[in-house]
């Protein structure tokens, strides 16, 4: 069973498939003889320049079957060609009327059609082409015995045989006597059609041997013009299909902002594809539901569906229009809540129906007719299928209805229809992407709105601040690399945000509004969130840090003024709503994070977030940096927050350590600089283990805390062991930890740095400082509550490397972060 779907891959190979053969197509004409017939050129009537019946009896038999052949030789045109067929064996039979039929389908699905029945040499071929098919049953009556059994069939009087119906001359009036039925073959023997000659004229009697002799002979002609005229009406069915679906995807691609708008053209090419009077299409949800029909991918099961349609796009042209006097060449009509059964049928069993009224179908209730199809207009014939989109959802049915000039909707239209309801999907789907794109831009809005209100500075905070007067760097010793923010409360950090901004001269180098700067810098601090340790004091400390190096540590002079800029927003922004959890948890959890992000989803959601902020009316502090300059502030600024990401840190430790050993490294190299940036905002991170060992202390306490906190959650909640740092029953091996967390990533960081950039010395001393106090600690196996009471002799600072105690690996070697 074909089920459809929206493939961008698909569609560049379909594409390029028509490419190539449309181009041979073209070429087609210029290969062929220049009197060659060709469909749509019927040329002259045959009466204008053909010979009457009593002219071409005039020849001799092999001249007469010689001119025959030659009439039918050079015409491809199918109705034409057997229009010619037809009055030929009725000159060589010397018939009254003659009929053809032709072989459609395959194995039980075949069955046999005529466009031209009952030709007589007064028949013109224009008629031809008006003519309404008549449909006969494989195997069924004289022509479907034929068909079936390739025996020809001579009936003297035809009343005298079953399978004649008498019906049909009841219904016309006229008298059949003699019948002369034979097969149609193509030049592999095989069946292609069947021709039938009713009555001698002339009250000659039956068909005679001679007959059928003559007959068999013209028809072996008869089958290689059929089949070649058969390929040809292929392949320019091809084409111009070809050529519909090339507009159709541009119909798609064109128009994605209006459902209304690329419905009607969809619809419209619809009908013209098809040659039908009507095309539907029933949209199964709304775009801004998610109650779709979902398709398992291994066995087809339904296991969600929608008991309705919610919306039916219909067009109708030619006789089904309903008001002829408006004289438009199509009805469009958008139907809310549309009563169809069949459609339901469809989508709920993904089936493609071909099917004519009275005809019964597998699995339905009921008949095909417009009650079921919830059409308010007669259905004569209907092809339906369901649309599916890239995630086997379906997005509801298309139905093409009315087949002009035809009983019903062949095997070709069914192949094509796959191709025209998988760029009805895709069309369909692009909409609703880009409405749900709008509406999600609305709800950004909204929050933007929510967040302006309940998480930005309100005037009462920012007049507040603004009445303070600005410390001093010196009195609140943010230049150092040993400051501990206890001392300073929570408006008193926010000071001290504005004084790294002022200090650094970015309020006059970038314009920044005073206000504006005052608000965001609120604003960053209320969106940190109340967890033990990736808080605002936190956010804060990192930044002082990065203060500290780009002023104390000179690195102000190494770097422009963006980067400097990017760098204190970065660090200020860099644990932005953290929510006290880790990467590994999001995924364990299966967060929307991790579902938003691939990598690092912490990190990204960081800087997503400071971006979100900084967008509140009122936040703007990069107002006047241009285009150019605002896209490399945030490329700069997301490099930086990512960087905290201790994963990125292990994969690019080593060549930091190259570098910095290598005393001609340029620095100003745009791939080394950017890695200098990254090692010093990691360095700022992970500050606290440089700090003095009650701040140290203190920070190692929160963290564990923290860490212990998702570990008890992990346990309880999801049934995980947690990792060994955050494991609340190994709490009493804190020390030993924090001598792995130093030995395994802090020690060799800190060194790194101290070789870029000597000035940064006290923190690789700060490091072994503390991690002699750890060891201590360790030794004396002191338990994580006591260890705020233990009674420590501060160790003399000792600026070589210390030995490693510890053996865990890294992802277990601290808790620090």
């Amino acid at each position: 069973m074909y089920q459809p779907f929206c493939e961008p891959h698909f569609l560049k190979e379909y594409f390029e498939s028509l490419g190539s053969f449309s181009d041979d197509l073209i070429n087609i004409r210029s290969l062929l003889p220049t009197n060659l017939q060709l469909p749509g050129e019927p040329g002259e009537e045959p009466s204008a320049r053909r010979r009457s019946r009593e002219e071409w009896r005039q020849l001799n038999e092999p001249d007469l079957m010689m001119e025959l052949v030659r009439d039918i030789a050079q015409d491809l045109d199918l109705v034409s060609l057997c229009f010619k067929i037809l009055l030929n064996v009725g000159i060589l039979t010397n018939g009254d009327r003659c009929s053809l039929f032709l072989i459609f389908g395959s194995g039980d699905q075949r069955f046999l059609v005529s466009k031209l029945f009952d030709v007589t040499e007064n028949s013109q071929l224009t008629d031809m082409y008006e003519h309404k098919p008549i449909r006969i049953p494989y195997g069924k009556g004289i022509v479907g015995y034929v068909a079936e059994s390739g025996e020809t069939v001579n009936i003297p009087d035809a009343y005298q045989d079953e399978r004649f119906n008498k019906a049909i001359d009841m219904q016309t009036g006229f008298r059949t006597k003699s019948i002369l039925c034979m097969p149609v073959k193509n030049n592999q023997s095989e069946i292609v059609g069947v021709a039938q000659v009713i009555n001698k004229k002339d009250e000659e009697g039956p068909f005679t041997a001679n007959d059928e002799k003559i007959f068999e002979r013209y028809l072996t002609f008869c089958g290689i013009g059929i089949t070649n005229a058969l390929l040809f009406q292929s392949s320019v069915i091809m084409y111009k299909r070809s050529d519909s679906l090339v507009l159709l995807a541009h119909y798609i691609f064109e128009e994605q902002r209006d459902m209304n708008n690329l419905l009607r053209r969809v619809l419209k090419k619809g009908c013209e594809m098809f040659s039908s009077t009507g095309c539907r299409i029933l949209l199964r949800e709304s775009p801004e539901s998610d109650g779709l029909t979902t398709v398992e991918p291994e066995n087809g099961q339904v296991v969600k569906s929608s008991e309705s349609f919610v919306s039916c796009f219909e067009i109708y042209t030619g006789d089904d229009i309903k008001n002829k006097e408006s004289g438009d060449e199509y009805e469009f009509q958008n139907i809310l809540t549309p009563q169809d059964a069949l459609a339901k049928f469809v989508a709920e069993k993904l089936k493609t129906i071909n099917a004519v009224p009275g005809e019964p179908i597998e699995g339905f209730e009921g008949m095909v007719c417009a009650e079921t199809i919830g059409a308010d207009r007669e259905i004569r014939s209907v092809l339906a299928m369901p649309i599916l989109n890239e995630s086997r959802n379906v997005l509801g049915v298309v139905e093409i209805l009315n087949k002009k000039g035809e009983e019903r909707f062949d095997r070709n239209d069914e192949s094509l229809f796959e191709a025209f309801t998988l760029f009805c999907g895709l069309g369909i789907y692009n909409v609703m992407n880009f409405e749900r794109l709008i509406k999600a831009n609305n709800a950004q809005k909204v929050v933007l709105e929510i967040l302006s209100y309940h998480a930005s500075a309100n005037k009462d905070e920012v007049s507040l601040i603004e009445r303070e007067e600005i410390p001093s760097a010196d009195s609140l010793n943010i230049l150092s690399f040993e400051f501990a923010d206890h001392s300073l409360d929570t408006d008193q950090t926010v000071l001290a945000t504005i004084r790294m901004f002022m200090d650094l001269d970015l309020i006059n180098k970038f314009r920044i509004d005073f206000q504006s700067l005052i608000r965001w810098s609120i604003t960053v601090r209320k969106n940190y969130r109340d967890v033990m340790y990736h808080n605002w004091r936190h956010g804060f400390n990192v930044a002082q840090m990065m203060f500290a190096m780009l002023t104390s540590g000179q690195m102000s002079q190494q770097f422009t003024d963006l980067e400097v800029f990017a760098l204190l927003v970065g660090s200020l922004c860099h644990d932005i709503d953290h929510r006290g959890t880790t990467n590994q948890f999001q995924k364990l959890s299966d967060s929307p994070l991790a579902n938003l992000y691939s990598t690092s989803f912490m990190e990204y959601h960081h800087f997503n977030h400071f971006l979100t902020i900084s967008q509140v009316e009122g936040n703007n502090i990069f107002k006047s940096l241009n285009e150019k300059e605002y896209a490399d502030f945030l490329d700069l600024t997301k490099t930086t927050i990512l960087a905290t990401d201790l994963a990125l840190y292990f994969k690019h430790k080593a060549l930091f350590k190259q570098l910095v050993e290598n005393p001609s490294t340029n620095w100003d190299d745009g791939e080394n600089r950017v890695l200098l940036r990254s090692m010093m905002i990691t360095g700022c991170d992970l500050s606290a283990i440089t700090k003095p060992w009650e701040v140290q202390r203190m920070v190692a306490e929160k963290i564990a805390s923290e860490f212990f906190n998702q570990g008890d959650i992990e346990r309880d909640k999801f049934g995980h062991t947690p990792a060994y740092m955050m494991d609340r029953s190994k709490r009493d091996e804190l020390p030993k930890m924090q001598v792995g967390f130093i030995d395994n990533i802090c020690l060799e960081l800190y060194e790194s740095l101290e070789k870029a950039n000597p000035l940064f010395r006290p923190l690789l001393d700060g490091c072994l400082s503390n991690r002699r106090n750890w060891s201590n600690l360790c030794e004396r196996r002191t338990s994580f509550a006591d260890i705020s009471s233990a009674n420590i002799t501060l160790t003399s600072i000792n600026t070589n490397r210390v030995g490693t105690l510890s053996n865990q690996p890294e992802e277990e070697s601290g808790v620090e972060g």
